[in-house]
């Protein structure tokens, strides 16, 4: 798992989204659409859990938004960056990756009945 450095201003944390370039986060490799990540605020020392929700291909960079999730620990933060352990316990990693994904779903469930009803 990836972790994204940037400081997040308020604005940034009330839409739960932002968007960061591939460059300026110093990536070593190019992220994929759904993949998670952990986000690290090094201004308020705070560990975010995040997923890719969209990439735009620009000629010079490449530029992802991230949809932030849950806040955890910085001992879950270093849990999540560690290598996967090949077992089939579930980890919190595992779990947190999960919840993200539930939550994604009733969102667009909730906006799909919304235009349902709007008809």
């Amino acid at each position: 798992m990836e972790q994204i450095v940037v400081a997040l201003s308020p604005f940034t944390r009330r839409s739960r989204s932002f968007a960061v370039s591939h460059v300026d986060a110093g990536l070593a490799r190019g992220l994929e659409p759904g993949e998670h990540l952990v986000v690290h605020d090094p201004v308020a020392d705070e560990h975010f859990t995040a997923v890719v929700a969209d990439i735009a291909f620009e000629l010079a960079d490449t530029s992802y938004r991230l949809e932030i999730g849950t806040r955890i620990t910085a001992a879950e933060a270093a849990e999540c960056l560690e290598p996967p352990v090949a077992d089939d316990r579930l980890t919190t990693q595992d779990i947190v990756a999960l919840l993200a994904e539930l939550r994604r779903s009733e969102r667009d469930v909730t906006a799909a009945l919304a235009d349902l009803r709007a008809r």
